[in-house]
């Protein structure tokens, strides 16, 4: 059996993967250089760590996780046109995926690629289950997970919101409903904004000051602090509307300016590789800082940038010539338990 390939790729789901990718970096770069990122006491450096916890922490591993469910739904419509035993390919993608992200959590403890393989796999059953009820499960589970403030309990039902979506083959007809999508981005924007404003005045003036060897916090620091996790966990119950507007806003943006966006298309198809590369570039960069010494976030999010950019350039590149990217290739071969083809 040969697997699907380009030519099937719905590509504005790429997109909106390469999009996710993009923003996974500047949160992962704490927990890589939590020994020496800081803030440095400049207003720029404060703002740039509210920005960062205001637009991106949960926001893009949110999108990230429901893609990943809508991603399962994918695979599995079409091994089931293929192939008499499309649950046991998926177990043994789920299973290569898991063996990968372990040998991952032990350069980022707080990967998510051994979670996805491990929940992945009672997921998929639900594609039995009618999808009125799975988007019902998932909508409700978004709402107690954001309202709770734990990231780790909004992973199963997005992947069920995911998975739901592809039941429903929203996006195999988004452009037939643009129309939708334009009242969903512009109410998702509404929800934004009004959010935005309202968490920027609970954000602490002084930030998040991390506690570092040799330093004692001031009173004030650690009320500062307290108060930012207070803001943090707030954030949190708001994300899903800044979710939904970036999804919302790339698929309305994505008719319009396709080969514009055709680089960050490329990212989101090499998403397996550009997602462990990150996480091996970044740690990689962390054994040459010295220690003692003190990174701000201005320059990790430059940092990130700079990875994010070349990231984009080389998988442009990259899939000028071959189909998939490294890992997805291997990945797929060990899926299908055969050699399959890389070069175009």
């Amino acid at each position: 059996m040969e697997p699907v390939i380009n030519k099937y790729r719905i590509n504005v789901i790429d997109l909106i993967r390469g999009f996710a990718l993009m923003g996974l970096p500047f949160v992962n770069v704490l927990a890589f250089w939590s020994a020496n990122i800081n803030l440095t006491g400049t207003q720029e450096d404060i703002w740039v760590q509210r920005f960062l916890y205001l637009f991106v922490e949960g926001r893009f591993y949110a999108i990230f996780s429901f893609l990943f469910g809508l991603g399962l739904w994918i695979f599995l419509s079409r091994a089931k046109e293929k192939n008499d035993r499309p649950y046991s390919l998926f177990i043994r993608r789920m299973l290569i995926l898991g063996i990968v992200g372990w040998i991952h959590h032990l350069i980022n403890p707080g990967e998510a690629l051994l979670i996805y393989a491990v929940l992945g796999v009672p997921v998929v059953f639900f594609d039995k289950v009618p999808k009125q009820i799975n988007l019902i499960l998932g909508i409700a589970g978004v709402i107690i997970g954001s309202f709770i403030g734990a990231k780790l309990l909004l992973i199963l039902p997005l992947m069920m919101l995911g998975l739901a979506f592809g039941q429903y083959r929203v996006f195999e007809s988004y452009i037939k409903r643009r129309k939708t999508w334009m009242i969903v981005a512009v109410l998702s924007f509404v929800a934004t904004s009004i959010s935005v404003a309202f968490l920027w005045q609970k954000a602490p003036v002084d930030g998040l000051v991390y506690y570092m060897e040799g330093v004692e916090l001031t009173e004030a620091q650690v009320l500062s602090n307290r108060a930012f996790f207070d803001f943090a966990n707030l954030s949190l119950t708001f994300a899903p509307f800044f979710s939904v507007f970036y999804v919302s806003f790339l698929v309305l943006l994505e008719p319009l300016v396709k080969k514009l966006l055709s680089p960050l298309n490329a990212f989101g198809r090499m998403a397996f590789t550009n997602y462990i590369s990150q996480s091996v570039i970044l740690v990689i960069i962390a054994m040459f800082i010295p220690a003692g010494t003190v990174v701000s976030y201005i320059d990790a999010t430059i940092t990130c940038v700079l990875v994010v950019i070349a990231q984009i350039i080389t998988s442009s590149f990259w899939l000028r010539s071959f189909k998939y990217g490294p890992l997805e290739w291997l990945w797929r071969c060990g899926t299908y338990g055969k050699w399959i083809s890389i070069r175009k």
